[in-house]
């Protein structure tokens, strides 16, 4: 009987046992099915730093390996055509000829916009590439140039020495920094240029500008930062990022101004030194940087009620137009319509800018100088206007025979201007010091109402 049991039982166990062996197999569709939806359904890549800088690599190495078919497939699938294989190639060998080599990768991120600047090495110069990017992380922009050579050298002399310097945001700008003999000690003027693609040495029409009154002010003790707008070094941004005064400044200016503690100079005394427009948005980029606390100077800088209008001058728009620029911001609302060839968004960011917006409030020394033969920035007009925003922080000063770029009639550069500067720098009254050149000057301080 017990040995009938164990063999019922023994018989049951190894038919357990078979059907075990055969259940992965009927259970074996159901469990395809499942995966083959998996692979369906793609994971949603987010756009982080991390990602974009994942791209921008992306991005490189197919130019780097002329896979031009595979940066084409990059793009999002109706701007394909528009960035073929043989548009891509013929883009980027335009620009620059190969090979290439990856320098820098640069994610991009700013308020709506994502992307990247790219920049590669290559037989004609630098190559930029930048693109962005939509919520895929497929490109739906792109743009390439050649970025300038640099080709500005340092000088020296017994009185001072300069180094080249990195400065701004990356990609990084080329900037120098002239230091005076007692350059531990000295204050540090960050010098702007009139226009928003001035290279380093340049500011305006003249080319030798910032370059010259950085060398007078290092005679008299004050050390300086001039650098390439970004405008100058980046050509492409503005059609793939568009117009945007944070990216194309202020965000450069910021990250010079918090730079300079590290060099040899006394970063608690930083001056801002601006030319031309460069000198009305002092007030505004003053007013956001409270490191900046040596002083604020304007040379020759036009006044305008508003920063809108102060753009629309420094773009020589008619004055047809600084009209329409009045009467649109006064109704527009979308940042998306163009006003003169650039966005509502960027008119406005200037309107903020404003100088008259910010006058009240900033209490540093100012410091204003206007050469009375200006025939761009109106001695009568401009310098007198200036005047009406006087207080007890404000000293203004004029150059008889001197032109908007400093120079006199000779086309010599006028060193009154820096010595003024140093000298001003000092607690000196530069209204009742006896001027060191023979040219006659007038001079104004403006008084507290």
């Amino acid at each position: 009987m017990r040995k009938s049991i164990v063999i019922l039982l023994t018989g049951i166990l190894l038919a357990g046992c078979a059907s075990a062996t055969v259940q992965p197999e009927q259970s074996a569709a159901p469990a395809r099915s499942v995966q083959h939806v998996a692979e369906e359904t793609e994971p949603v890549v987010q756009r982080t730093y991390g990602t974009l800088k994942q791209k921008a690599e992306e991005v490189a190495e197919k130019i780097t390996s002329a896979s031009w078919e595979e940066l084409s497939s990059l793009f999002q699938q109706d701007q394909r055509s528009a960035f073929s294989a043989a548009v891509l190639q013929e883009k980027i060998e335009t620009a620059a000829s190969g090979p290439y080599t990856i320098r820098e990768t640069d994610p991009y991120v700013r308020d709506d916009l994502f992307g990247a600047i790219v920049l590669l090495d290559s037989s004609s110069g630098l190559l930029e590439a930048v693109f962005t990017v939509n919520e895929a992380m497929e490109l739906n922009a792109f743009a390439c140039g050649l970025r300038p050579q640099q080709s500005v050298e340092p000088e020296e002399t017994e009185d001072w020495r300069e180094m080249l310097v990195t400065v701004g945001n990356a990609p990084s700008l080329y900037g120098i920094l002239t230091l005076p003999m007692e350059e531990e000690t000295a204050p540090i003027a960050i010098l702007m240029p009139e226009e928003l693609d001035d290279p380093m040495n340049e500011s305006g029409s003249n080319e030798t500008f910032r370059k010259d009154l950085a060398h007078q002010l290092a005679e008299h003790g004050v050390a300086s930062v001039r650098f390439d707008m970004r405008l100058a070094e980046d050509p492409v941004i503005t059609s793939v990022f568009g117009w945007r005064f944070a990216q194309i400044v202020s965000e450069d200016f910021a990250a010079i101004a918090h730079s300079l503690e590290l060099y040899p100079v006394d970063a608690s005394k930083i001056v801002y030194i601006g030319h031309g427009t460069a000198g009305a948005l002092g007030y505004g980029l003053v007013q956001q940087h409270f490191e900046i606390t040596g002083g604020l100077v304007l040379i020759n800088a036009p006044f305008e009620t508003d920063g809108a209008q102060l753009f629309a001058r420094a773009a020589w728009l008619d004055e047809e137009t600084k009209e329409l620029v009045s009467e649109t911001l006064e109704t527009e609302d979308a940042d998306t319509s163009e006003l003169a060839g650039y966005p509502v968004s960027w008119w406005k960011e200037w309107q903020n800018m404003g100088a008259l917006r910010y006058t009240r409030y900033v209490a540093i020394p100012i410091l204003i100088q206007q050469g009375e033969a200006d025939q761009i920035v109106s001695f009568k007009e401009d310098y007198d206007s200036w005047k009406s925003q006087k207080g007890s922080n404000v000293t203004m000063k004029s150059y008889k025979d001197i032109g908007h770029d400093l120079r006199n009639e000779d086309g010599v550069f006028d060193e009154q201007f820096a010595e003024d500067i140093a000298d001003w720098l000092n607690g000196v009254d530069i209204n009742k010091k006896k001027d060191t050149k023979d040219t006659k000057t007038t001079a104004t301080t403006a008084g507290k109402r």
